[in-house]
């Protein structure tokens, strides 16, 4: 039996738009609209000419099909991203966990303490050694105390007798578990075993890193090592620190079989359970247990070198909660005249949503030309007067439709304008969260090797005989740092001093001059005064000869003789420079494709606002970042998000608060004040002030409504518009419509009161730019640059007696008023100087809040002011 195909793909956004909820409210309203347009259509028809709406029906339903586009792919994308996101991070915070535990097992496989005790099993059964087994017992509870990450650390006999362990409650006794073989003829580095074992019985997802522990003359193996990592501890971290409590996301990780290994939610995905890997740079739909899921796969980016075991992050989401939009919290603290402007200039809008406002407006205008030439009909032609009362309705719904389609176009796509913003602000605290997160962990490795490399044996032996001219003894030394350097690449320096601060032994060449010197810089004195194995000396991120004079961190612990002496120091020099530059890059907002966002850059600063380290060349260390105070005040592990204006440009930024790892403090502990990570991400290519942001009439100026007037009472109807900011009427009986600008031809060399030429009707007529004789305050040409494309009418008048055409260039259509004659006064003498185009004023109504003035213009000046003579047979 063939397999039934689906009538359409579970991935198009026809589909997955039926389960975005934040889209109905709009489909709702578009389709009430629509029908509106499809009944008005129809009476318009019906009526006449004037109100015939069916081109502006076509318009507002291909926008209303391209809102609904737009919004699907605005609400796809911003959930895409967040599954990108979690996914990605997941598994490359915990690659470079990982990466730390292959250099671990290499160094402590070569422990003195566990070598002399392994050596001593070949002699003595371990049985024998009692006091000595529960000394090296403590001596990996020293290393657990530092090294918080493992729960366990077993060393085995080649045939696989447990001879010591730090968990006296582990029943394992003996071990057949292949590892011990792999890792006694591996010439790798490490072992690295992720699978059920007998070394750890009732765990179920064990993560083991196994090497051979050597004999002193290298001749002969003694044994294996195991340190056993704390993996679902581990893992359960990383998913909290990505997931909401109130968020739908789930984070599992994978193996190569698609297995999940561990899980954010095990009751919806239980360890073992198989799932679809997805390997495109796409989310898709996929199925687990009857339930549909938006999901994503990602690979490591590695780290150092290291790919990790080949597990992939994954993140899924419930399809039915996958696209649940959350309210723009992160923007009720952006001033809305800033927010404004923000919106205005805005890069993150693709073209085609940031024209469908635009259009609308543009569809609003074109119903609003309707009405107007409608109510010009009214008054014009005398069959109208019979269809008066039913036009009359017919027009009003038309201009309320108007209105009703700008709005909801408005309202959508600003409320989606709101939401991009307030994604790309939510992804940089996301993303600054991250970065002081990997600073914190990388720290954190930091913090614990000087420690734990002060207690190696050779180093306490040899510093309590120490001699600066013993070459042989420098040599020793300088060995063992190179060696452990080799394992430990994150390091551009291991030194070992003295009590008296002198340098005994370098792991860099390039360092070999300070051989013999005396160390002055602040954090030696500390060090060499530490009270005990657990404590450290930390420099502050400062300029360093020990560095080649960039900053950096240099971490110092004492190195103590067997009976609790400080005999002198270890100090590490952290490479900063590429280290915190990859943790930054890691941290860089990114685009659908995986790439970093253009123009996107992260910092690392102190609470004083000086820079440690940053992805953008401009901002060296120790620069002042010069953005608010609100972004460095924050207590441990707060963040701050907002928008800034940063080199002439609208930025998100997010900045977090180090609150360290585990039990390390962190980079921000009291001594330095603090250290903070801060993501920007470019949200235009400049900035407008208030008096720059567009204006926009969303709906008919209706001053002059028209009012319901006695029957005797006498008026006149007047047809109103706007030129520039000022308002102006024609009677109505002199209009024939009003059309839009398409059309128009300009006429170089022309004056400037000529604007064009328009065919209307088969039959060329002029168009004037009355501004040229209405107004000096602003010359024609700058005002035609200040309206945007399409804004523009063109009102076509007749002067009877003449039966001249003509067309003159309007701003906005006002309303047609029917106006009592006891209002309109002539145009004062002294006011006119018997040249002016305004025959009359009209006088503000009484509850008229604006008291503005109506001026009437005369289309028979009009003609003699703009060149009319010729204009007697309608031509231009």
């Amino acid at each position: 039996m063939s397999k039934r195909i689906g009538s359409r793909s579970k991935n198009t956004l026809d589909y997955l738009s039926g389960f975005m909820g934040g889209l109905r409210a709009d489909q709702k309203r578009l389709t009430e609209i629509q029908s509106t347009y499809d009944n008005l259509s129809l009476l318009g028809q019906l009526l006449c000419s004037g109100t015939d709406i069916s081109r502006m029906r076509e318009d507002f339903n291909e926008l209303a099909s391209q809102l609904l586009d737009q919004l699907a792919r605005e609400h796809y994308q911003k959930a895409a991203l967040n599954l990108d996101s979690c996914a990605r991070v997941a598994i490359d915070i915990l690659t470079r966990n990982l990466f730390e535990r292959t250099a671990d097992i290499g160094f402590l496989a070569s422990d003195a303490e566990i070598r002399t005790f392994a050596e001593a099993t070949e002699a003595v059964p371990a049985a024998g050694l009692a006091a000595e087994r529960q000394a090296l017992q403590a001596h990996f509870a020293e290393y657990v105390r530092k090294y918080s990450v493992y729960h366990n650390i077993i060393l085995l006999s080649p045939t696989g007798e447990v001879l010591a362990q730090l968990d006296e409650g582990n029943p394992v006794v003996r071990s057949a578990d292949p590892l011990l073989e792999e890792a006694l003829t591996t010439e790798q580095a490490y072992v690295e075993v992720f699978r059920p074992t007998d070394l750890l019985p009732g765990e179920t997802s064990p993560l083991v890193y196994a090497y051979r522990v050597m004999a002193t003359d290298g001749s002969r193996p003694l044994g294996v090592l195991c340190l056993c990592f704390r993996f679902q501890d581990e893992c359960r971290r990383i998913f909290d620190s990505l997931i909401g409590e109130d968020e739908w996301t789930v984070i599992t990780l994978l193996d190569t079989q698609g297995r999940v290994i561990a899980s954010s939610d095990p009751y919806q995905f239980p360890a073992g359970v198989r799932l679809e890997i997805v390997d495109d740079a796409a989310c898709r739909v996929v199925r687990f247990a009857g339930r549909e899921y938006l999901a994503t796969s990602r690979p490591t980016q590695g780290y150092q070198g290291y790919a990790g075991p080949g597990w992939v992050g994954h993140a899924l989401a419930p399809l039915n909660h996958a696209f649940e939009m959350a309210e723009a919290h992160e923007l009720e603290q952006v001033p809305e005249d800033f927010l404004d402007g923000v919106l205005e200039t805005s890069t993150l809008f693709s073209p085609e949503l940031r024209n469908i406002p635009l259009r609308a407006t543009s569809i609003q205008h074109e119903l609003n030309r309707a009405v107007w030439n409608g109510y010009v009909w009214l008054v014009r032609d005398a069959l109208a007067a019979q269809n008066a009362d039913f036009a009359k309705v017919l027009l009003r719904e038309i201009g309320s439709t108007g209105v009703r389609t700008h709005q909801v176009f408005s309202e959508s796509t600003g409320s989606l304008y709101k939401t991009v913003v307030s994604s790309a602000l939510s992804t940089c605290t996301r993303q600054a969260a991250l970065a002081i997160e990997l600073m914190d962990r990388n720290l954190y490795e930091r913090a614990n090797d000087c420690r734990w490399w002060a207690l190696t044996r050779s180093f306490h032996e040899e510093l309590a005989q120490a001699d600066p001219h013993d070459k042989a003894q420098r040599q020793r030394l300088t060995e063992v740092l190179r060696r452990i350097n080799g394992l430990y690449t994150v390091y551009s320096n291991l030194i070992l001093f003295d009590q008296s601060g002198r340098v005994l032994a370098v792991s860099n060449p390039a360092y070999q001059d300070w051989l013999g010197k005396i160390l002055s810089e602040g954090w030696v004195r500390p060090a060499l005064g530490l009270a005990d194995t657990q404590s450290y000396s930390v420099s502050g991120f400062e300029p360093s000869a020990l560095y080649d004079n960039q900053s950096t961190y240099i971490y110092a612990a004492g190195v103590r003789a067997a009976d609790d002496e400080p005999v002198g120091g270890i100090a590490v020099v952290f490479d900063a420079t590429p280290q915190f530059r990859a943790m930054l890059h890691d941290a860089l907002p990114r685009r659908p494709d995986g790439q970093p966002v253009a123009g996107a850059f992260a910092v690392f600063a102190g609470r004083d606002g000086r820079v440690i380290a940053a992805t953008d060349p401009e901002l060296p260390p120790g620069s002042r970042l010069m953005i608010g105070y609100e972004f460095f005040n924050l207590q441990a592990g707060d963040s701050c998000t907002n928008v800034v204006i940063y080199n002439g440009c609208y930025y998100a930024v997010g900045s977090s608060m180090s609150a360290g790892y585990r039990e390390y403090q962190g980079a921000g502990d009291s001594q330095r004040g603090g250290v903070v990570a801060l993501v920007f991400s470019p949200l235009s290519d400049r900035i407008v002030d208030a008096e720059q942001l567009t204006v926009r009439r969303d709906t008919l100026v209706d001053t002059y409504a028209r009012r319901p007037l006695a029957a005797a009472v006498d008026s006149v109807d007047i047809a109103c518009f706007y030129v520039g900011s000022n308002w102006y009427g024609v009677r109505s009986s002199h209009v024939v419509e009003a059309v839009d600008t398409d059309r128009l031809t300009p006429l170089p060399g022309v004056s400037d009161s000529l604007f064009g030429c328009l065919m209307y009707r088969d039959q060329a007529i002029s168009v004037f730019d009355l501004s040229a004789i209405l107004s000096s305050r602003l010359p024609a040409t700058e005002r035609r640059r200040a309206n945007r494309a399409g804004k523009q009418q063109i009102v076509v008048l007749q002067v009877p007696e003449q039966k001249a055409r003509f067309g003159i260039l309007v701003d906005h259509l006002g309303a047609v008023s029917e106006i009592p004659s006891a209002r309109i006064e002539a145009l004062p003498g002294m006011l006119s100087e018997g040249n002016s185009p305004i025959e009359s004023l009209v006088k503000p109504h009484a509850d008229d809040s604006e008291r503005r003035i109506l001026m009437v213009l005369s289309t028979d000046r009009m003609l003699h002011r703009l060149g009319g003579s010729s204009l007697t047979s309608g031509a231009a």
